[in-house]
């Protein structure tokens, strides 16, 4: 029984650290839960080895976690296409200061963070939780 409480701790210190590692204090991504997954199953009991129903489920959950992700990135982009040629009125911070910006959405950007409008006649992004109001022309 000794055998088993130690195996147990030492996976758990390494699922621990893993949590610390992947996470940073922050909210559980595609990347960290994968990471923790891993690491779960190297550190496991050999002797007690992990149900296949709850590893299953594991998986079940890492898929439903990808699935969310890429419906929120699809449903970011279309809003963004949707801007093309409407008008919109957002405040961007340039400086420390907050400057409102007012015009026509004239090219969409996808990006890793996001999704960026150029407006005519600004020079800069405007990312897509700075836009304040919407109409069309």
């Amino acid at each position: 029984m000794q055998v088993t409480n130690n195996t147990r701790a030492a996976s758990t210190g390494a699922i621990d650290g893993a949590v610390n590692s992947a996470t940073g204090g922050q909210a559980l991504g595609q990347g960290a839960f994968l990471k923790l997954l891993v690491t779960q199953l190297q550190n496991q009991d050999p002797l007690s080895p992990q149900d296949q129903t709850q590893f299953l489920a594991q998986l079940a959950q890492f898929s439903t976690v990808e699935g969310v992700t890429n419906l929120s990135t699809s449903q970011q982009k279309m809003q963004g296409a949707e801007l093309l040629g409407k008008t919109i009125a957002a405040n961007v911070v340039v400086n420390g200061v907050e400057v409102p910006v007012i015009g026509i959405v004239s090219s969409v950007h996808f990006e890793n963070n996001g999704v960026s409008l150029r407006v005519k006649g600004y020079d800069a992004d405007i990312k897509m939780s700075d836009v304040q109001n919407v109409s069309t022309n």
